[in-house]
């Protein structure tokens, strides 16, 4: 590997791995580490591990070389120190925008991470909004510009050059010492607010391949009901175990929109198929008798075992418009001060539940810190709204 500018440790073997992981988990005066991956997903459904960067909360920096370790490994699962390190408990995992990362490592074994900081979402609470990238927040925090100029770069191509490995280690220099900052200037509350949300990024379902639920994801299916549905759902779910035995992206072989069109007008042979507009001809000639049959399973279905839309909320009426609009002026306050999208922090279906029945529908995380209790307040009648300055405000009543 090349010789950086930056100091660091280099891991290039299982060996090396599982001695640089045993000590972080044996020094108590390690309590959290600053955690970066590299990965590319280009023409694979799973995303494929690059790079590893971390900086523990004494300054060290190591650099994991995945690649490196697979080619020399003997065991089966070369990468278990790590995996073992992320699911600790007692060692807290920081990470800026954490979800791609968690999913890239929990396909290494299946094992979820534990114990995270997202400094993405303490990041709301500095009014960076809910979707900063990382190179903006430190350039407001830490007053410190980041070459972003390795961004689209290849991180699987081997040896990686000087500056490969400085952007690689700056995505840790500075994690931790934004992560420190937060520490100190967010209240225990917002922390608190934190900590519920990165819980909620822990669910294996988020990470977890679903096929049986991929006509959820499909685009484009507003109007479809009944066997127009099935057949989303049947080729949805044909589609995405496809990709996951042959690890390659899911609309390489069908697109949302070819899915779209078979159930729209579904055709009876394999012949048909070639008709449907933006079809790939390659994959008719390869699987198109596969649907075919898919599709005719379908249509000998009963009507009772074709799936039926989510029953419709009934609509607001006159009296709940009104709150709607009077809540809503202050939502609409607290996402512009917080350099926010209203309908990211709640839209307006969430908010007509929350007027119909506030307990059951209350925010969790940083939304409830951001402004749930202050609904909760307004809906109960101990808060009410004001302007000041031009400003909606918030004030208790005496």
């Amino acid at each position: 590997m090349a010789m950086s500018k930056q100091t660091y440790l280099s891991i290039l073997t299982e060996s090396q791995l599982n001695d640089y992981c045993q000590q972080i988990l044996a020094n108590s005066a390690i309590g959290w580490i600053a955690i970066d991956t590299e990965f590319v997903r280009v023409d694979t459904y799973f995303p494929e591990l690059s790079l590893v960067q971390i900086q523990d909360c004494l300054g060290n920096v190591v650099i994991i070389d995945p690649i490196a370790i697979k080619q020399t490994a003997n065991s089966d699962t070369p990468l278990h120190a790590l995996v073992t390190l992320l699911s600790d408990t007692s060692l807290i995992k920081v990470f800026h925008s954490a979800r791609q990362d968690i999913e890239v490592l929990y396909q290494l074994e299946s094992i979820m991470p534990a114990a995270i900081f997202d400094t993405q979402i303490a990041s709301i609470f500095r009014k960076h909004g809910d979707i900063a990238g990382f190179a903006r927040v430190i350039e407001n925090e830490l007053n410190t510009k980041l070459d972003k100029s390795q961004t689209r770069t290849n991180w699987h191509h081997r040896p990686l050059t000087d500056k490969q490995i400085d952007y690689a280690i700056d995505d840790v220099r500075f994690l931790a010492p934004l992560y420190e900052k937060y520490l100190q200037e967010l209240s225990a509350e917002q922390l608190q607010a934190v900590s519920e949300d990165c819980e909620l990024l822990l669910d294996e379902s988020l990470y977890k391949p679903a096929p049986e639920k991929a006509g959820t994801k499909v685009k484009g299916t507003k109007g479809l009901k009944g066997k127009g549905m099935a057949i989303v759902n049947t080729l949805a779910e044909w589609r995405e175990i496809h990709a996951i035995e042959h690890n390659k992206p899911k609309k390489w072989v069908m697109s949302d929109e070819v899915i779209v069109h078979i159930a729209k007008r579904p055709p009876k042979t394999s012949q048909a198929l070639y008709k449907v507009p933006n079809i790939k001809a390659s994959s008719v000639k390869g699987y198109g008798d596969e649907w075919i049959h898919l599709i005719d399973e379908v249509f000998a279905l009963s009507t009772d075992e074709l799936p039926t839309p989510p029953p419709k909320a009934s609509k607001e009426t006159p009296q709940e418009e009104i709150l709607l609009n009077y809540m809503n002026a202050y939502i609409q306050q607290i996402a512009l001060d917080n350099k926010l999208v209203a309908s990211h922090i709640i839209n307006k279906t969430q908010l007509i539940q929350f007027i119909r029945n506030p307990q059951k529908h209350a925010l969790q995380g940083w939304r409830k810190e951001l402004i749930g209790n202050d609904l909760l307040a307004l809906i109960n009648n101990t808060k009410q709204l004001a302007i000041e300055k031009n400003k909606v405000v918030l004030f208790t009543k005496h």
